[in-house]
């Protein structure tokens, strides 16, 4: 054993290049899958077998024996996960089981095998650019195909619902493009605005930026249509302090302004403008519809469509807003979890809960699902790394006295956020491996860079 540890830590450097490699994969296996190829799922579980034997020749013994431990922990829980819901469950379906335990997986080992690797790059500052460039390629490459879609009308639609617009390309899942490009567009701005290019570069990825945007907002989502604002805003003004400050960058910081003054002017007619004013009105809707039903005398048993159970609850209108059209799948699966045994309390009723349909169906907000599918005890242990990993970064922030807070890590920061945001009111992000990626790179990123040493604000 000593003998194979000795082995892999020989290796690691080896490791680290292909997890940096592999970031450039991300939108190229993405495309694959679209067209009918199915590699993408296979190609990123290869992360844990590979994440595992990164941590066992890791050259830090503590963190080694530490993460290795904590990961046999996981793998033993989601065994007993797995093994309540084939005996509790019916119908239950394995595959879907499977998948969304080894989803779950993915992320978790994704997101310590980037905190390690970034943690051990130190102070070899080559990463610091890198990282930054392949995010700017892959948010490009998922924008222009964007684009290419629409030029030849065969984007996948965004919403199933009609009345509602947008496409996400040549991509499945609407929610986790749109996470995807607004994690994605904070590391392209890093490498946009504060990583030397030439004259014609920069022209170029002026070009590329303003395809991002554009794709930001015809993916019709609130999340990709937020991230564009937040950016483009944090961007001027810190390029318009730092040109009073150093007599410079007056072109970039106006560059920022027109780009945000014509994503606030061009909004309303794009389909985030459609449907953000759509959202409002439905969800005041069915809060009045929910009212005049309460109000409304029962109807005669055995007439009238059934709800799901649990599914008819009163909401208030900015509860149906945060929910989005999920609320009848929350209900329906906070009633099973009501209802469902100790057992699954504590250690999960698995995916959708105990439904009684062909297909069980997730609530799509990452933490509720992570909840009512790990139990009690799940739930703690999949959010421990998480809570460690955040808490590590704010103590670096406050012990150096925000001194390593530079403006790489602020829109690292902001792109950590907006995953984490996203997980929790839109889902597709802790439990689906295309954009949990992302927010796993972000995080470890972000925990790298505040290790370091305090440096300029503006690189």
């Amino acid at each position: 054993m000593q003998a194979l540890t000795q082995k892999l830590t020989d290796k690691h450097h080896t490791f680290e290049k292909l997890f940096i490699f592999f970031i450039l994969a991300q939108p190229f296996l993405d495309l694959l899958s679209y067209f009918g190829i199915p590699v993408s799922n296979p190609v990123r579980l290869l992360v844990i077998p590979i994440g595992i034997l990164y941590m066992l020749g890791y050259p830090d013994r503590r963190w080694s024996r530490n993460t290795v431990i904590y990961m046999a922990v996981l793998a033993v829980y989601f065994a007993i996960n797995f093994g309540v819901s084939l005996v509790w469950k019916d119908p239950v379906s394995t595959v879907g089981e499977l998948t969304f335990i080894l989803k779950t997986f993915f992320f978790i080992t994704a997101l310590l095998v980037y905190v390690m690797i970034f943690r051990h790059l130190g102070g070899n500052h080559e990463w610091k650019e890198i990282v930054p460039k392949y995010l700017f390629i892959n948010t490009s490459v998922v924008s222009v195909v964007m684009l290419l879609a629409e030029i030849t009308g065969t984007g996948k639609r965004s919403y199933d619902y009609l009345a509602k617009q947008g496409h996400s390309g040549w991509f499945f899942s609407g929610n986790e493009i749109s996470a995807i490009l607004g994690m994605g567009f904070c590391g392209a701005m890093i490498y946009y605005l504060f990583i030397k290019k030439g004259r014609l570069a920069q022209i170029i990825c002026t070009l590329l930026v303003a395809v991002m945007i554009w794709a930001m907002l015809t993916i019709g989502t609130k999340v990709a249509f937020g991230a564009a604002l937040l950016v483009l805003g944090l961007a001027f003004l810190l390029l318009l302090v730092q040109a009073i400050i150093k007599r410079n960058n007056f072109i970039q910081a106006g560059v920022m302004l027109v780009l945000l003054a014509v994503t606030v002017l061009i909004s309303p007619e794009m389909p985030i403008g459609n449907n953000l004013g759509l959202s409002v009105d439905m969800a005041n809707e069915k809060a009045a519809q929910q009212q005049e039903e309460a109000q409304a005398p029962p109807l005669p048993e055995g007439e009238g469509e059934v709800p799901p159970p649990g599914s008819v609850r009163q909401w208030s209108s900015w509860q149906l807003m945060a929910l989005n059209g999920r609320e009848e799948f929350f209900g329906t699966v906070l009633y099973y979890f009501e209802h469902a045994p100790v057992i699954q309390k504590v250690f999960g009723m698995g995916i959708g809960g105990n439904y009684t349909g062909e297909e069980p169906r997730i609530i799509e907000m990452d933490i509720l699902d992570w909840f009512f599918g790990f139990g009690y005890i799940g739930t703690f242990i999949l959010i421990l790394p998480v809570v460690f990993v955040i808490g590590s970064i704010l103590v670096f922030i406050f012990r150096q006295r925000f001194k390593t807070l530079d403006a790489t890590a602020l829109f690292s920061g902001i792109g950590a956020c907006i995953g984490l945001g996203a997980a929790f009111i839109a889902g597709h992000i802790l439990s689906s491996p295309a954009s949990g990626f992302y927010l796993a790179l972000f995080l470890g990123f972000l925990y790298g860079l505040l290790k370091q040493k305090p440096g300029k604000f503006f690189q």
